[in-house]
């Protein structure tokens, strides 16, 4: 199955004072492959993963599901989605021991606690955790050993899409890249979908099949990641993806680019990635390359993103 939201807008505030986080934002979630939403934070990406998971409402647009050729033939009998939060350890219940948090899911499915606890021993093993974590309270674990957790508590009921939140921020160098090939060999053997929030440009080269890029609750640029890292076309790409310290991984960053703003906060952007004059391009994408598209940045500026 393939997750579609189609012209998501969420408003927050009152008629006087309105904010548009998230503007128009059109999503496709395929099986067996990695979007990576990649932006500033305030960008809206978040907020786009909140209405994903069912956790916040959209103002206007809608969410939908639709089939593929490589369905599953008990494709819809589980729950679609899940989620994995930024901060393992502080998603899990501290007072349910390992086992309960993992099979919680299941038993939600009205699965039985005999194969509940059965399917919570096979999936453990499967994230690379030994069995005797299952009797643990989540302060005795690690942080690494933490997102595991919260790894097999999303994947346990099989679902179509698995939403990943950040889901290397609080961890260590080391660490990350283990969770990464982790993520990568579940999708390979399960075909999950995964919608990746994050604002860290190595995990997205990692792990990423397409990429949205946003700024200011509006999609500036998407396609399949190979075209966008390789050939940034919109200022704001451009910046968001040379602002990341490649040199040395180790060091950490915020998303934040250092770039000219001007007296409200906004990038000043003076070139625009779609050919022809801007007078002429209509708002939303426009495709520069296959499967690739960037916003006008006087047509779609994301100004308009912040005005009632």
């Amino acid at each position: 199955m393939e997750l579609v939201l189609a012209d998501i807008e969420v408003v927050y505030g009152s008629r006087a004072r309105r904010n548009h986080a998230v503007r128009g934002v059109t999503l496709h979630v395929r099986r067996g492959e990695t979007l990576a939403v990649v932006g500033e934070s305030g960008s809206g990406k978040t907020t786009i993963a909140k209405v994903a998971a069912g956790l916040q409402r959209a103002t206007s647009g809608t969410i939908s599901w639709r089939p593929s050729g490589e369905d599953r033939a008990e494709a819809g009998t589980g729950q679609r989605v899940q989620m994995v939060f930024q901060h393992p350890v502080q998603s899990l219940d501290p007072s349910w021991r390992i086992r309960r948090s993992i099979a919680e899911p299941l038993r939600h499915l009205g699965v039985g606690e005999e194969e509940a606890d059965r399917r919570a021993r096979e999936i453990v093993a499967q994230v690379g955790l030994a069995e005797e974590i299952l009797d643990r309270y989540p302060r005795q674990v690690s942080g690494g050993q933490a997102q595991r957790v919260a790894i097999a508590r999303a994947v346990v009921s099989d679902p179509e899409v698995v939403i990943l939140d950040e889901p290397t921020a609080s961890l260590d160098q080391t660490v990350r890249g283990r969770i990464l090939a982790l993520l990568a060999d579940l999708q390979k053997r399960t075909g999950v979908g995964y919608l990746m929030i994050t604002h860290d440009i190595s995990s997205v080269r990692r792990l990423a099949t397409h990429i949205a890029v946003m700024y200011r609750g509006l999609v500036v640029e998407s396609g399949p990641a190979a075209a966008v890292l390789a050939d940034p076309v919109h200022p704001y790409t451009q910046a968001l993806i040379s602002a990341v310290p490649i040199a040395d991984p180790r060091v950490p960053w915020d998303g934040v680019i250092d770039l000219p703003r001007d007296a409200d906060g906004f990038l000043v952007i003076t070139s625009c990635p779609v050919p022809g004059p801007c007078a002429e391009h209509g708002p939303g994408l426009h495709e520069i390359g296959p499967h690739h598209h960037a916003a006008c940045t006087a047509a779609d500026s994301p100004q308009k993103a912040g005005t009632p």
